[in-house]
């Protein structure tokens, strides 16, 4: 055993020098042929000797460290094997000397230099293995007789990974001991505490130490660590060191801030965080003004430890906060996301302290600044973080208003990620909102106006009475002051009797003097009133309002004003000290009530109103965006068009006003050519209109029905067509599709309640049913006519038109299927209704009758039959001759200002007989009608009907 003090070197080069008096050096340095040999020699002092054997043996691993380079892998894992061993021999030694009461100072000498020698040799041998594992295609010598040369990390692979936990492993059952008494005053050396650190950090720097596969070594990297930190006074060095390594390595900054994490709460070492922290801030301005990995590792780290731990970040926060000001991006955008989880998961709730409610309101104002930062990064990421606020309700409610003003204006961004990310905001607003599940502002206004007529009644209602005040009470006022004129004019005497006199005279009677002493009185004329009653004293002595016994004194003269004012009546006593008794009653309930903290009905009242009023604004606001998130639906950038079609899936889902509108633009999005956002705009169709909510079969298919219904209405040619598209992917794979039919049947005939517009609507997706199976519309084609183009047809022509277009729909699958067109019997019912429907609404009386079903049912085609149809001689056409050799004239057609001012005179004259009969006008007519819709019927569908006078015509389905 050594007698030598070993001084652990900064290099191991060190030891081969001669150090001072009673420093260790290296006595041999064996050669590489040797080292078998010698290490063969080490295992066997290891048996026999135990882990002390290093104090003899430490040139033979030192002289492997000393030929790593050129030295067989083979001799490195033993070696490392041994030392491995000596360090757990070492632990366990320890445990039972340091349990002893009183140890020799040589022993604890021995012990010591031990734990410095194999302590130093295992970290730098790891520290080695490791460099020579991270180079790339670093391979050792080869041996004599190998036949390949083998990785520089192990014999196979995976070896150095479990290599790694069984040293790391095995240190930290050694650092676990209190080998702290090993060292005078149980002050460890620093170099010892380095040697260890450094082997961690080393073990760190690799950048597999951040993946998953790696967790086992990393925690154990970091409890070791933690060791140091918490008992060998390792803080300020494991601070400087995260800064150092966070500016070098990028994978480091989530193993660092788990390292924080599993520091503070394990070890209990809270100030570690404000150490990193202080270190972080302490760079200086230039250097944390470039955009280097350096700054972004910063930027990350504190985002991550702000997530992990943010009660010990919260009290440096204000460290950091400067930081927003700076030019460097990547930190403002770091600083931002560790404002918003300070928010998140320390500032949320209601129940915090007065304090902490303040700073949230800070940390917010701050965070709502920079979304209007000018970096289009740090905007994004300010809306990113409040949207994940909201999500998670932590934005308090105060806030909502000023908040949604700003992510609508954010909308017209001219960055892409910032528009994605408002319309994001604008989507959690809609989707966290606390005012209601319908945002609908034009259903919000009736509430309102209602629940605000209650507000104003119940105010009048506890509106408090005028206070009364008291005569007694004016009189106890006024009387200091009266009291002063009352002597002085006594001191004045008799100079004024004579005007006192003609005074009381133009009074009259006593009860006259009386009410002008109480106006004077009451007006603060103290001295005419004095002046009077001394004169009505005189005048009327016998009165009880002036009868005074000593007239001349202060307190006569003041007992007669008293009672002038006051009245006759018995005054009540003034209010002293002691308060009076209350009775039980309401009053004293409602007393107790509001004690309890139970408020009041007018306050109830009041929150309502407030809420409603909340709601409506929050609605209107909603409102404005759709318009401009509406053109955002034909942008040409796939992301911002899927997140403005998730906005308009919560719009609808929400019953905001304007939806409809919103969903028609969304509509003719299913026939983009962009993939993604054809699929965005095909699943948010399904999720609104074909995954209908209901317990049964039949609600699901009402609301289904009533959904579809008011997208059809008032709709563009182009929104139908779209439309059909989804309803038909609908209708072929959907369990529901008997019951919706069965509902749009109920609906187009009446027997469930419904508008004639969703009557129109019906009859159209009955068309669209068509499509797929025709039996839908063919089997019950006598319904339609009955329905429809019956008796009652002059009532809804809007209404005949879209049933003939459902009945149209059959022949739509034979386009392109069989040569032979489909046609309905030359005898069908359909064709007299057809031309039943068009004579009767054409020959109507009323002139808009006429107008309605020429517009509706065949325009161009009418007004070309009325000129066929015009008798000879009307004044109000003229004939024309022809270029052919038929005798028959054809007639021209007036100036369009004739059919407009006077289009009811010729169906006038057909019902007074002039020119034809009304039998023979309706004949020519409806001959005229289809001859004329012969050209313009639709080539696929064609109907034939004989006419009856026994020619044939050809009708195209209206």
């Amino acid at each position: 055993m050594s007698p030598l003090e070993f001084c652990i070197p900064m290099f191991p080069a060190e030891l081969l020098k001669a150090g001072g008096i009673g420093q260790y050096v290296v006595q041999e340095l064996v050669s590489v042929k040797q080292l078998g040999s010698h290490l063969h020699s080490f295992r066997a002092a290891l048996k026999s000797q135990g882990p002390l054997c290093i104090l003899e043996h430490f040139d033979t691993p030192y002289s492997v460290l000393h030929h790593f380079q050129t030295v067989d892998q083979a001799v490195k894992t033993e070696t490392l094997d041994l030392l491995v061993k000596v360090v757990s021999g070492l632990a366990v030694s320890l445990a039972t000397v340091l349990s002893s009461p009183s140890l020799p100072a040589a022993d604890r000498k021995q012990q010591q230099t031990a734990v410095k020698m194999a302590v130093f040799l295992l970290c730098r041998l790891v520290e080695s293995l490791e460099s020579a594992a991270c180079l790339p295609g670093y391979v050792t010598a080869p041996s004599k007789g190998s036949k390949r040369a083998r990785p520089a990390g192990g014999s196979e692979p995976g070896q150095w990974d479990s290599d790694r936990e069984e040293v790391l492993q095995c240190l930290s059952q050694l650092l676990q001991l209190e080998i702290r008494a090993l060292w005078s005053l149980s002050l460890v050396d620093e170099d010892f505490i380095s040697c260890v650190s450094s082997c961690c950090y080393k073990l760190l720097e690799t950048p597999a130490i951040s993946q998953a596969r790696s967790r086992t070594c990393r925690l154990a990297v970091l409890h070791l660590l933690g060791l140091l930190v918490k008992r060998y006074n390792h803080m300020l060095g494991a601070s400087v060191k995260v800064v150092q390594f966070l500016q070098h390595f990028e994978h480091l900054p989530s193993v660092f801030a788990q390292a924080l994490q599993l520091w503070t709460e394990e070890y209990g070492v809270k100030g570690i965080v404000g150490e990193v922290i202080r270190e972080i801030s302490l760079k200086s301005s230039e250097e944390m003004a470039r955009e280097g990995s350096g700054v972004k590792a910063y930027s990350c780290f504190l985002a991550e430890l702000a997530a992990l731990v943010p009660e010990a970040v919260l009290p440096h926060v204000s460290v950091i906060l400067p930081y927003l000001e700076g030019e460097c991006v990547s930190l403002r955008v770091g600083v931002c996301e560790v404002l918003g989880e300070l928010v998140l998961r320390c500032l949320s709730g209601e129940d915090q302290a007065e304090g902490r409610r303040t700073l949230r309101g800070q940390l917010l104002d701050t965070l709502q600044e920079h979304c209007l930062d000018t970096s289009a990064q740090v905007r994004a990421r300010a809306l990113q973080l409040f949207t994940r606020v909201l999500q998670s309700k932590a934005l308090p409610l105060v806030r909502y208003r000023e908040l949604l003003c700003v992510a609508v204006g954010r909308l017209c961004d001219r960055s892409v990620i910032v528009c994605k990310s408002a319309i994001q905001l604008l989507c959690a607003f809609i989707c966290n909102n606390p005012y209601s599940c319908k945002l609908s502002s034009a259903d919000l206004k009736a509430p309102l106006e209602k629940e605000l007529a209650k507000l104003r009644a119940l105010r009048e209602q506890q509106r408090p009475a005028a206070p009364v005040i008291e005569a007694w009470e004016v009189w106890q006022a006024m009387e200091p002051e009266l009291l002063q004129t009352v002597w002085v004019e006594l001191e004045r005497g008799s100079e004024a009797e004579g005007d006192r006199e003609e005074e009381i005279q133009a009074q009259g009677s006593a009860q006259d003097a009386a009410l002008r002493v109480r106006q004077l009185l009451h007006g603060n004329k103290y001295r005419q009133a004095v002046r009077l009653v001394l004169s009505a004293v005189t005048l009327f002595p016998q009165s009880e309002l002036f009868r005074c016994t000593s007239p001349t004194s202060a307190d006569g003269l003041m007992g007669v004003l008293g009672l002038v004012f006051k009245g006759p009546e018995k005054t009540p006593d003034p209010p002293t000290d002691t308060p009076p008794e209350r009775s039980e009653g309401p009053e004293e309930d409602r007393s107790e009530g509001e004690k309890e903290g139970e408020p009041s009905e007018l306050q109830k009242q009041e929150m309502l109103v407030q809420y409603l009023r909340d709601t409506e604004s929050f609605a209107l606001q909603v409102e404005e965006a759709i318009a401009t998130i509406g053109t955002m639906l034909y942008w040409k950038t796939t992301s911002v068009v899927q997140e403005a079609v998730q906005f308009c899936v919560a719009v609808c889902e929400f019953g905001v006003s304007q939806s409809l509108v919103v969903m028609r633009r969304l509509l003719p999005l299913v026939w983009s050519k962009d993939t993604a956002v054809k699929e965005a705009a095909m699943e948010a169709c399904r999720r609104l209109y074909l995954h209908p909510q209901g317990e049964t079969q039949r609600l699901k298919a009402q609301t289904l029905v009533h959904s579809l219904s008011l997208l059809m209405i008032d709709a563009s040619l182009g929104t139908i067509q779209c439309l059909e598209e989804i309803v038909l992917e609908f209708l072929q794979g959907s369990a529901l599709q008997a019951s919706v039919v069965q509902v749009l049947w109920e609906r187009f005939t009446g027997r469930s309640q419904c508008s004639a517009l969703e009557r129109r609507a019906a009859v159209l997706l009955l068309g669209i049913a068509a499509r797929v199976e025709k039996e839908v519309v063919l089997s019950n084609l006598d319904t339609l006519i009955s329905v429809a183009l019956g008796e009652r047809v002059t009532e809804d022509f809007l209404l005949a038109r879209d049933t003939c277009i459902a009945i149209t729909k059959i022949a739509d699958q034979h386009k392109s299927g069989s040569s032979q067109p489909f046609r309905l019997p030359a005898d069908h019912p359909l064709f007299t209704a057809l031309t039943d429907a068009i004579t009767a609404g054409t020959v109507s009386v009323l002139p808009q009758c006429f107008q309605c079903s020429c517009s509706v049912l065949m325009k161009p085609l009418l007004s070309q039959a009325c000129c066929s149809a015009m008798p000879t001689g009307c004044p109000s056409w003229s004939r024309r001759s022809t270029s052919s050799t038929s005798s028959r004239s054809r007639l021209t057609r007036p100036a369009p200002a004739y059919c407009a001012a006077r289009p009811s005179s010729y169906w006038t004259m057909l019902q007074r007989g002039e020119g034809l009969s009304q039998r023979v006008a309706n004949r020519r007519l409806g001959t005229r009608v289809a001859k004329c819709a012969a050209p313009l019927s639709h080539t696929s569908c064609l109907y034939a009907a004989p006419w009856r006078s026994g020619s044939c015509s050809t009708w195209s389905a209206v």
